[in-house]
């Protein structure tokens, strides 16, 4: 069987394509970026633009020879390349009106639970309106409207599993929203099932797993999984939380927004015995999602999340304020040490306003272009510092407010931030 997928390399697409592939299907892969793919040797790769394909002609040629579509495209957050819109809904709709003038009949949509009449945000609203014109469409569609998914590559997953990881984790509200989240595999298998076996033509599915339960609930179960302690948690006025997800509107970056946040409040559970029907057993547990093997890999990624950007925040912070400090508080002891090296007073001069100059842009740098080069140029310079400073004052190691040693662990963040993968 030949299956098209949309957003082929997205959390969902890219699973659905791995087991199209392992279940011995050929796949045409659209994609908005043919650069750096992690798809299945084999797979047939077409480029897409979103944003402009958006009319039945730009579909028809990728259609030769496909017998199933599977449009799986969608975004959490909007931008100047992505808007809800053109992905959701227009090229959507062009990609179905395309089917039907190619004769292909069957077509899963990937939707979303909540894309139903009592929708507000954006998201659920270019949701639904391609939803509803599959519907009316003659097509042979099923409309799978999952909860929220989990999964290693999920970004919601790494998300939740950084709140479970956290020492002291922060609750929207009293953390009563519910969810009913689904395991990745349990969604692949339930479509895999829909289009082999042709299950549910023209009906609308909701995707959940067996329990609905509170985020609290969840956060617990997630950290127990990855093997942590009890945590505290702290409730979070929800009045904060809206300021928050309006600097991340602002800001254009992070997970947390209006838009999450809405479809957060609103809750996302559903019926769950037409999946467990599909399926033919009951769809994996919350509790199972993190089996006891990947639990240490999955606290590491989790961990590694929030104390990345923590460790990037303190290591600009040192080279900051040890520029300005020197500057503003410390410049005749600065001098001092540069005679006490030999250096000519003028020369000494330059050469301290270049250190404090050096110091607060590698400060600066840290937090706008960090990466193995940047780790590399600090790191000799913290070696420079300290074999000076150990040249011209050595009593500088016995300091009681380790003047020198605290290079030591400086070092040491920059040597692991140098073998740690750059992302979690």
């Amino acid at each position: 069987m030949r299956i098209l997928v949309t957003g082929a390399t997205g959390f969902i697409g890219s699973s659905l394509v791995a087991a199209w592939h392992k279940n011995g299907h050929d796949v045409v892969a659209c994609v908005h970026r043919t650069s750096n793919l992690r798809l299945p040797c084999g797979t047939q790769v077409v480029a897409v633009d979103y944003m402009r394909d958006l009319t039945a002609e730009a579909w028809l040629p990728r259609l030769a020879g496909v017998e199933v579509v599977i449009n799986a495209v969608g975004i959490l957050r909007e931008s100047a390349r992505a808007t809800f819109a053109e992905l959701h809904h227009l090229a959507p709709r062009a990609l179905f009106q395309a089917c039907e003038q190619s004769g292909v009949r069957r077509v899963i949509q990937i939707s979303a639970l909540g894309a139903d009449k009592g929708a507000v945000s954006r998201y659920h609203h270019t949701k639904r309106a391609a939803d509803n014109y599959l519907r009316a469409s003659t097509l042979d569609w099923t409309v799978v409207q999952p909860s929220v998914v989990f999964g290693p590559r999920g970004a919601s997953t790494l998300l939740f599993l950084r709140l479970a990881s956290l020492p002291v984790i922060p609750l929207v509200g009293r953390g009563e929203q519910r969810l009913q989240p689904i395991h990745i595999d349990d969604l692949v298998v339930l479509v895999l099932k829909l289009i082999e076996h042709g299950r549910a033509i023209k009906q609308t599915l909701v995707a959940v797993g067996p329990e609905a339960v509170s985020m609290r609930s969840m956060l617990e179960v997630y950290r127990k999984s990855l093997g942590l302690g009890k945590a505290f948690m702290i409730p979070v006025p929800l009045a904060l939380i809206r300021l928050a997800a309006r600097v991340g509107d602002v800001l254009k970056n992070g997970a947390l927004s209006s838009e999450t946040l809405h479809m957060l409040l609103v809750g996302n559970t559903g019926p769950v015995a037409e999946t467990q029907k599909i399926l033919g057993h009951p769809p994996r547990a919350l509790r199972d999602f993190i089996p006891t093997e990947e639990a240490d890999s999955q606290r590491l990624r989790a961990v590694w999340s929030w104390l990345r950007p923590m460790l990037l925040a303190s290591v600009a912070l040192v080279w900051i304020v040890a520029g300005v400090v020197s500057w503003t508080f410390a410049r005749d002891q600065g001098l001092a040490l540069l005679a006490a090296l030999g250096l000519p007073p003028g020369f000494a001069i330059g050469a301290f306003i270049a250190a404090c100059c050096v110091n607060v842009a590698l400060g600066v740098a840290t937090l706008l272009t960090p990466g193995r080069v940047l780790w590399r140029v600090q790191l000799a310079v913290v070696v420079f510092y300290t074999l000076a400073l150990s040249w011209v004052t050595p009593t500088l190691w016995t300091d009681p407010f380790g003047a020198l040693v605290k290079n030591l662990p400086l070092a040491a963040v920059l040597l692991g931030l140098m073998a740690a993968p750059a992302k979690a």
